[in-house]
């Protein structure tokens, strides 16, 4: 036994000079990794930067400020909870026929594909007549679909 775990652990100069320089390159690797945030500093363009925060308080102060403010609570949870209160909030009532996708994902049960069906759909074959058309979209259990014909109406 004691010379199998001999001839195991036993290494010639040349093996023991190559585990020598192998372990030696591992440690200034580790070295380099570790120290790199000292010695690399990101390139900031304070110029780009002031531009990029100008423009965004353009379009921030360009943005239609709605006049429903009045959501209820309990219509309020009927909107996805992916959006902060900071964005616009919802009509209580949307018309089916002239909301955008954006619009429509909002509520909870439409998703992104869901979205862009319906304005696929009413892109096809005309402006919706009857609330129970979105059937042709997808299927919507009965809660969800309850939800939604709270909150779309359709105007010819």
């Amino acid at each position: 036994m004691k010379k199998l775990l001999k001839s195991y652990t036993s290494f010639t100069r040349t093996e023991r000079a190559g585990l020598v320089c192998l372990c030696a390159l591992l440690l200034i690797l580790i070295a380099v990794r570790g120290t790199m945030s000292l010695w690399v500093h990101p390139v900031s363009d304070t110029v780009k930067d002031k531009k990029l925060v100008a423009a965004w308080e353009v379009f921030k102060r360009s943005q239609p400020i709605s006049k429903t403010t009045d959501i209820t609570e309990k219509t309020k949870h009927d909107y996805q909870d992916a959006f902060d209160e900071n964005t616009t909030p919802l009509p209580e009532i949307i018309d089916l026929n002239t909301a955008d996708s954006a619009t429509l994902v909002r509520l909870k049960g439409i998703g992104p594909v869901t979205a862009g069906k319906i304005v696929a759909r009413r892109k096809n074959k005309g402006p919706f007549t009857n609330i129970n058309q979105l059937s042709e979209v997808g299927s919507f259990s009965n809660v969800t679909f309850e939800v939604l014909k709270k909150h779309l109406v359709i105007k010819l």
